[in-house]
């Protein structure tokens, strides 16, 4: 709550985390210029892509690849980018990084100075396909490889890569997949404006849409739904994506249990050391 400059909306967020009152909680959102329904998917990748420096969160890696490609595209055309050249490294999913990119590390590495998901933004490059980067721990050189490998465009981010983030303003795609917890991550991560996108046929389709998100996905509805929850979440993000949360830990436990059979019980204990997600 003491992130919000405005204590009204703090109010809100208290409500959207426990999924009350959703439909009021639209109605006070649409009020407040902070939903925004757009009449096609294609419109709303394209305006969302036109908002600046403000963090957007999307339900898929693959939507956040086409709004992170439109933004760098968009950045090239209106010379915010200083043009491509044959030191801008390419990384393996295709993506060329260059001067003034924000983007993220997603591999902790001590040596470097740099751990997952960290955002970054491009100071400098190197002939040899290398990297400067500048963010809140400072300034870091990342080589060719680690760029290769483990570096990705950052303008977009899923609800997973945005927790614990702070920004002035943030926007958040819903869609069919958005659950309640991912829809109060994106609604959560701005001082000062958070705004959901909905496409929809009418105000009253998205106020339908709204009220679905915050009847999904919901923690409370027990520890077997959340480890169905973190399945899927492998599935999507891959099998290093690891619980991020006190409930997706007790899901994880779930699913362990769910999986053995014939196993004694045993006592949990605080995650070790791992990869930052």
């Amino acid at each position: 709550m003491h992130r919000f400059a405005d204590e009204r909306y703090a109010d809100l967020s208290l409500l959207m985390r426990t999924g009350e009152r959703s439909g009021e909680v639209f109605d006070a959102l649409l009020a407040r210029g902070e939903v925004v329904v757009h009449s096609t998917e294609l419109e709303r990748t394209a305006e969302v892509a036109a908002l600046g420096d403000d963090l957007i969160i999307a339900d898929t890696r693959e939507q956040v690849a086409a709004i992170n490609a439109m933004i760098r595209d968009r950045r090239q055309v209106a010379g915010e980018r200083t043009g491509e050249h044959s030191g801008e490294p390419i990384t393996r999913r295709g993506e060329r990084i260059g001067l003034g990119d924000r983007v993220a590390t997603r591999r902790n590495d001590r040596d470097l100075g740099v751990a997952n998901r960290d955002v970054w933004t491009v100071v400098g490059t190197g002939d040899d396909g290398s990297l400067v980067v500048a963010g809140r721990a400072g300034q870091r050189v990342l080589p060719r490889d680690y760029v290769s490998d483990h570096i990705e465009l950052a303008f977009a981010s899923t609800a997973y890569g945005a927790q614990g983030e702070t920004v002035n303003s943030a926007h958040l795609i819903v869609g069919e997949s958005t659950g309640a917890a991912s829809a109060y991550v994106g609604m959560t991560r701005g001082r000062h404006h958070n705004v959901a996108h909905l496409v929809a046929d009418s105000v009253e389709d998205a106020r339908r849409q709204w009220i679905d998100v915050f009847n999904r996905d919901r923690a409370d509805l027990g520890p077997g739904h959340a480890a169905t929850r973190v399945d899927e979440a492998i599935d999507r993000y891959g099998s290093q994506a690891a619980p991020s949360s006190a409930a997706h830990q007790a899901a994880a436990l779930a699913a362990s249990q769910r999986r053995t059979e014939h196993q004694p019980p045993y006592t949990s204990r605080p995650p070790g050391p791992g990869v930052r997600r």
